[in-house]
């Protein structure tokens, strides 16, 4: 496998337990890069798959915690993949737009009470 790639637009990846990260293509597509193993450091001896992902001009790359997806309002709802798959699927912009966008719609949703660490990466390929 080649080493990640920034001039042909490739990404290598292993995934340590945290929510898969969304790949939305230019085109609304969505990908999760799924390949990865267990939690990192708790199983010794786990098994771990690394994943190569082509990049395209326009592709939004979303890593985040579950303190994002697992945030609940008072009706003690999940804010969710879903709704942060809208929340990205809206007018399309650079990364800190599409950012501060989702951040509002879980703080909205959620009422600002976060139970864990909300923390999010965005990266739009140009």
């Amino acid at each position: 496998m080649a080493p990640t790639d920034a001039v042909h637009m490739r990404l290598d990846y292993c995934n340590a337990g945290h929510n898969l990260p969304i790949l939305r293509r230019r085109d609304g597509t969505l990908e999760r890069l799924g390949e990865g193993g267990p939690v990192l450091g708790v199983l010794p001896d786990a098994p771990y798959a690394a994943g190569t992902v082509e990049l395209g001009s326009g592709d939004c790359l979303v890593l985040y915690t579950d303190g994002i997806s697992e945030a609940f309002n008072a009706a003690d709802e999940e804010f969710g993949e879903e709704r942060l798959i809208g929340a990205l699927d809206q007018p399309a912009g650079v990364a800190e737009e599409s950012r501060q966008r989702i951040m509002a719609a879980v703080t909205e949703f959620s009422n600002g009470n976060f139970h864990d660490d909300a923390t999010m990466m965005i990266v739009s390929m140009h």
